[in-house]
């Protein structure tokens, strides 16, 4: 080996971490594979890096690896002892079998045995490149790009985690590449690599690693830049992705049917689904859901009456319609094309193409549409529609009395999992204690959430562990989400106050728009899709709520309560939150990493919307810095001087005050020739200036650096001759 054996102690430091870096591919892959028996092929990677190591002939290796190799074939596949006949024949006749396995191409045949052969053989080549890398080329990038790859393409599209491997493997490799880097350089110059000298020239690389791994480690970690690749790919086999109301991990915004696994951040799509021209916004309504199973929405199997209508019927949506006067239509027209109506509050009939026909489900309200007993894509079609309008004073006369009449079929927007936490209940009921009407209860837990510091976000948002219930963790451990968050814990609290609540889907309102005529149009795009929420008030109907922060899509209230002068309103009262057990957080203060995101994002919002000031003053910056830099001839003594008077008078601040007039006179213009001596140059300059000062000077220099003596100097006579010379350069 071109180290030498002088340094077999280098080589087998080399050794030792590779053998560690090359552990980080076996882990995955026997973990993946449900393979035991890692200490084995440990045990063979050791063995290959000994006989290396001790630079073994390969009449002793080959057969070396071998008998260990068939050793353990043996050992996990029979129960014989090695060496015996049995084990033989074992051996000879899964040779066999293989052989002609691979001779035939029958590869249905190959056994198990012969598989872990195969794997010991790559285990056996790539131990030998490494030796290569290691020992010839003194470089192992490849192997460590190539690990760092692997791992990240497991963790990306597989079980494995590879968070910790990850880390292991850039402190492992980066440590490798530098040592391996510095023994090269005194390699190629001959250079005498004693174990001290090796050591002082590495420790910087050491700590370099040590104190970048623990930075890594320890500081908190912001949420990906990049979406998780699979998501991604997902979003554009299945269409339209799973953001709010359907998805795990970072999906496509956009309406999905699947919503029992809700949480995770979701990725924007402005991709435009229709545009309706109406007089005033609206919530286009989808669907509803009634089953919460603590991580998502499903609906319920049980009896589901279908109601059948043709264009021009009255619909019947189970919602009030408003009053006859008030009626409006809103005409759409689709994009993005689906068998079914997205339809306002308080929809009465629908014009559409000759034949079509309309199906209303009870369970869910969603209305397909078909037609020849087809499902059926809409282009385009219209509804009109009467807002529904509520009395303030029917709403405040709802009581739980007025729910005892309903039938059994309402008991499924009172569900709620067995394993919901106590406390979900006894916030509600800690929200609402001093109201002593059902609407005023919903008001409250709608009111809640702006007035307790949640946070609106699309990207930051988690998804709950196997043990932890979505809205037990956005109510006590984030308080940050999107509208599935603020939706879904609203019903959840309503429910336990025994108050029939359901889970809504479709699209917010969409932007609004101007016509060619003048005429007001509202864009709906994939990010306007939206969750809500449905109330059933005795006495009322279904009524929407929005307790999402930033949205208003609540009904029309009618003020009819007369109210006297003496009246004062009432003040929003915020509940204090049952307290979580166990816990030693301080509430509602945000973790670190949350607070560090926000604030590169707030900066990076700054930088963005002031783009024209910043680039504007950077290059008047970059003049002032170019000018400077041209003219520092002038300026540097100005500074050089004070700051070499504030430093002590002792041999490191001469030279360092020399090396600095060195570089001045060179800046004045007058260049030291190649080869030229000290002593000549300070002639040249001493005869330029006049004076006898760069002798003195450069005397006192060579005396100190070739003659060791830094200790009797005249420092204050030295200083002044010094700033003597520094001045005149300033001219």
């Amino acid at each position: 080996m071109k180290i030498g054996l002088q340094n077999k102690w280098l080589q087998a430091l080399f050794y030792l971490l590779v053998f560690f870096l090359f552990r980080e591919w076996l882990l995955p892959v026997l973990e993946l594979t449900e393979t035991n028996y890692l200490s084995i092929f440990l045990a063979f990677i050791v063995l290959c890096f000994v006989f290396s190591f001790l630079s073994a002939p390969w009449w002793l290796t080959v057969p070396g690896k071998l008998v260990y190799i068939a050793w353990v074939i043996v050992f996990v596949y029979t129960d014989e002892v090695f060496f015996t006949s049995e084990a033989v024949s074992f051996l000879f006749g899964e040779l066999m079998i293989n052989v002609g396995a691979l001779f035939s191409r029958d590869w249905s045949l190959v056994t198990d045995s012969f598989r872990t052969v195969l794997f010991f053989s790559l285990i056996w080549m790539t131990a030998y490149l490494i030796h290569h890398w290691i020992s010839i080329r003194f470089n192992i990038f490849l192997f460590f790009f190539m690990t760092v790859v692997f791992i990240a393409a497991l963790d990306t599209f597989s079980a494995y985690k590879g968070d910790g491997a990850i880390l292991r493997i850039m402190i492992l490799g980066l440590l490798l590449s530098g040592l391996l880097k510095v023994a090269k350089i005194m390699e190629q110059n001959q250079v005498t690599m004693t174990r001290e000298k090796y050591v002082f020239l590495v420790i910087p690389l050491v700590m370099l690693v040590a104190f970048s791994g623990s930075i890594g480690y320890l500081l908190p970690k912001a949420g990906p830049i990049w979406e998780d690749p699979v998501p991604f790919i997902q979003s554009f086999a299945e269409g339209a992705g799973t953001g709010p109301g359907g998805a795990v991990g970072i999906g496509k915004i956009g309406y999905g049917e699947d919503d029992s696994n809700l949480g995770g951040a979701f990725r924007s799509d402005n991709t435009v689904v229709f545009e309706a021209i109406v007089q005033t916004p609206q919530y286009w309504k989808i669907e509803t859901k009634d089953t919460y199973t603590s991580k998502g929405w499903e609906q319920s199997v049980s009896s589901n009456e279908i109601r059948n209508y043709t264009v021009g019927d009255t619909l019947d949506t189970g919602i009030p319609t408003g009053l006859e006067e008030d009626k409006d239509v809103a005409k759409y027209n689709f994009s993005l094309e689906y068998p079914f109506l997205m339809y306002p509050y308080g929809s009465v009939t629908v014009d559409a193409p000759e034949g079509t026909t309309f199906s209303i489900s009870n369970n869910t309200q969603k209305i397909e549409t078909y037609r020849e007993n087809e499902e059926v894509q809409l282009k385009a079609y219209s509804i009109a529609f009467s807002e529904p309008t509520y009395s303030l004073k029917a709403l405040r006369a709802t009581t739980h009395e007025g729910l005892s009449i309903l039938s059994q079929d309402f008991s499924r927007y009172l569900q709620l999992p067995e394993e919901l936490p106590e406390r979900v209940r006894e916030l509600a009921r800690t929200i609402t204690k001093d109201e002593t009407n059902l609407y005023d209860k919903a008001r409250a837990i709608e009111r809640y959430f702006p007035q307790n510091a949640f946070v609106y976000d699309q990207h930051n948002v988690s998804v709950p562990k196997k043990d932890e219930d979505y809205v037990d963790q956005f109510l006590f451990e984030t308080k940050r989400g999107y509208c599935d968050n603020f939706s879904t814990s609203m019903i959840i609290m309503l429910r336990s106050l025994d108050i029939p609540a359901r889970w809504v889907k479709g699209f917010a309102e969409g932007q609004e728009l101007r016509t060619e005529d003048g005429e007001r149009m509202y864009q709906v795009t994939n990010n306007n899709a939206h969750s809500w929420v449905e109330a059933y008030l005795p006495g009322i109907g279904w009524m929407p709520f929005e307790p999402t922060i930033g949205f208003s899509g609540t009904g029309n209230i009618d003020f009819d309560l007369e109210l006297n002068s003496t009246d004062t309103p009432e003040k929003p009262v915020v509940p204090a939150q049952p307290e979580k057990p166990e816990t030693t957080g301080k509430g509602e203060t945000k973790p670190f990493s949350e607070r560090f995101t926000d604030m590169i994002q707030n900066f990076t919002d700054w930088m963005s919307d002031n783009k024209g000031q910043i680039i504007f003053w950077s290059i008047i910056a970059l003049l002032l810095s170019y000018m400077l830099f041209r003219i520092r001839k002038k300026w540097m003594p100005k500074i050089l001087v004070p700051y070499y008077r504030l430093r002590k008078d002792n041999w490191q601040s001469f030279e360092h005050s020399y090396h600095s007039l060195l570089k001045q006179l060179e800046l004045y213009g007058i260049q030291r020739n190649e080869g030229q001596t000290l002593q000549t140059y300070a002639k040249y300059v001493d005869s330029f200036f006049g004076s006898k000062d760069m002798k003195v000077l450069t005397t006192a220099y060579e005396k100190g650096f070739y003659g060791k003596n830094i200790e009797s100097h005249e420092w204050l006579q030295l200083r002044e001759s010094w700033e003597n010379l520094i001045n005149r350069t300033s001219g």
